[in-house]
């Protein structure tokens, strides 16, 4: 089972973007250049080497309102540092986006909203936790804990 949170990638994204934008003029290649490097940085060396470089960016930074932003995103990242581990996640098989997420959550309701469908709250609970258990690929394990405990 999972026993990591994760941080949503894109969600890291947007506060690069915007600290990228205030710091080098919204849109400019400066500013691409910096959030796709730190986005780089994130996704295939980890919070350590991420954090060191945004520090060393602050120090060269000199606008008050772009250091005041590259600290704050800094602090977003010191304050979910685990959740930041994109490398051990992704070397895990594991998701560092939502989306999949997300639009499961769409599936599910279509899926319980359907034409003629029924149901109470303990019957829907139910059908989404088997689903769950079939998409998180816990469906095998789970049932034989099931067995191990009767």
């Amino acid at each position: 089972m999972l026993d990591s949170q994760i941080l949503d990638f894109y969600h890291l994204g947007e506060h690069v973007w915007a600290a990228a934008n205030t710091c080098f003029n919204q849109g400019s290649d400066k500013a691409k250049e910096f959030a796709s490097e730190i986005l780089h940085i994130a996704k295939h060396e980890g919070p350590t080497v991420l954090l060191s470089k945004l520090m060393d960016e602050r120090k060269k930074y000199r606008s008050k309102a772009g250091r005041k932003l590259l600290k704050e995103l800094i602090r977003y990242i010191a304050c979910r540092f685990e959740m930041c581990d994109y490398p051990k996640f992704i070397e895990q098989g594991w998701q560092i986006g939502s989306g999949p997420t997300e639009a499961m959550c769409k599936v599910l309701t279509y899926r319980l909203k359907g034409a003629g469908m029924r149901w109470d709250r303990p019957g829907a609970d139910a059908i989404m936790a088997l689903i769950a258990l079939e998409q998180s690929n816990t469906w095998k394990s789970y049932w034989e804990l099931r067995k191990q405990a009767a």
